[in-house]
């Protein structure tokens, strides 16, 4: 099978190293490019990145987003129709916050007080965010344990300004309105314990597509399914590739 191309966009406060898990396997299947999300200036800087990785690759590709990088997905796959063969999606959603006819998310508030703590105590409010990735039996099993060590040795780290940037566009963006518009097929995996993202968020994404849909639930895992249970992910994301390059012969 010839190699296509995937570009891979993290979560809020997330780096590559978060992906570790799937890298090598991802790597046999895919070329892959990884967007970071550090040193952030404005809102637009998360579209842009992405729009200028895209432009330097020659041929179709695959998105990969997890949590604020699936909402960067959603927001440009109106700009590279043609480009874009799919999406796989980790902890999906078209919009983070509740709001009218949508309660699917944070309330704007809990945002609002995450952005204040960050600016207080930015490690306190980051470890809090990082655990809350985890379920119970994960955290049991010791995967948010393996999680800090990858974090304080791969970790590059990013400034306040540019995590509050984050906080700011999983606030302000909503996609919801371009789902219908989306004809590429989609691949979402998530958590069934997922306290970041609730499962009803790639729900709606799916109910709400312009194409086809599969949404797998990875039984006992947080917001970071990847990390925990990358084979079951890798399984789910061949198949997905198989299918979608037999359709396209």
């Amino acid at each position: 099978m010839k190699q296509t191309n995937l570009v891979v966009l993290p979560g809020w406060g997330m780096e590559k190293e978060a992906f570790q898990p799937l890298i090598k396997p991802l790597s046999e299947l895919f070329h892959l490019s990884f967007i970071d999300w550090r040193d952030m200036k404005a809102l637009n800087d998360f579209e842009e990145r992405v729009i200028n990785t895209i432009a330097s690759i020659n041929g179709p590709v695959y998105l990969l987003g997890w949590s604020l990088g699936s909402l960067v997905s959603l927001e440009l796959s109106s700009s590279f129709r043609e480009r874009i063969k799919g999406f796989i999606l980790f902890g999906a959603t078209s919009r983070f916050t509740t709001g009218e006819n949508y309660s699917f998310g944070w309330d704007p508030r809990m945002v609002e007080r995450m952005k204040k703590q960050l600016s207080r105590n930015k490690e306190k409010t980051l470890t809090s965010f990082y655990e809350a990735m985890f379920s119970d039996a994960e955290k049991e099993a010791g995967f948010y344990h393996q999680f800090t060590k990858t974090i304080q040795s791969e970790f590059h780290g990013d400034d306040v300004f540019s995590l509050l940037i984050g906080l700011d566009y999983l606030l302000q963006k909503d996609a919801r309105a371009r789902l219908d518009r989306i004809e590429a097929p989609f691949l979402m995996l998530h958590g069934r314990e997922d306290k970041i993202c609730p499962i009803e968020a790639s729900s709606f994404i799916k109910e709400n597509l312009g194409g086809k849909a599969e949404v797998r639930i990875i039984e006992g895992a947080g917001h970071i399914p990847f990390f925990t249970k990358p084979e079951e992910c890798m399984e789910h994301i061949k198949t997905f590739i198989q299918k979608e390059y037999v359709h396209d012969r």
